[in-house]
């Protein structure tokens, strides 16, 4: 009774599709997270959350467009954690001294602007690009 599949399943791919849907779980989990934070549910200035998500969404269309066509098969795990570690230090360590501490709020708002484009963007990079003659 016990089959295996030969398919491959959806969020396992490496192509556009599934990179869309690993992106669009990501976005689904991690949105509650989030929101269990009490600064990501407060505005404390309508100026600094428009940015926040006007910068969130503008670097979220950036980032999926630059890493697009980028294949990540080639890369040692051990590697690529290394470096995803390091940004997040600089990037944390360059948020604290950047951000004013009562506008922190905004930081988690642009992380749900940032979070949410980069799935949305890939699923309309993939679907609507033109392919490359050949």
């Amino acid at each position: 009774m016990n089959q295996t599949s030969t398919e491959e399943h959806p969020l396992l791919g490496v192509d556009g599709r599934a990179r869309a849907l690993r992106l669009f779980l990501i976005a689904l989990v991690g949105t509650p997270w989030i929101f269990f934070i009490e600064p990501a549910r407060q505005i404390v200035s309508l100026e600094a959350t428009i940015a926040a998500i006007g910068l969130g969404v503008f670097l979220g269309i950036i980032a999926t467009i630059g890493l697009a066509d980028v294949d990540l098969r080639n890369i040692n795990n051990v590697t690529a954690t290394v470096i995803t570690l390091v940004w997040i230090c600089v990037a944390t360590i360059a948020v604290w001294l950047i951000v004013p501490r009562q506008y922190l709020g905004t930081m988690l708002q642009f992380v749900l602007a940032f979070t949410w484009t980069m799935p949305v963007m890939q699923l309309l990079y993939h679907r609507y690009r033109v392919p490359a003659p050949g």
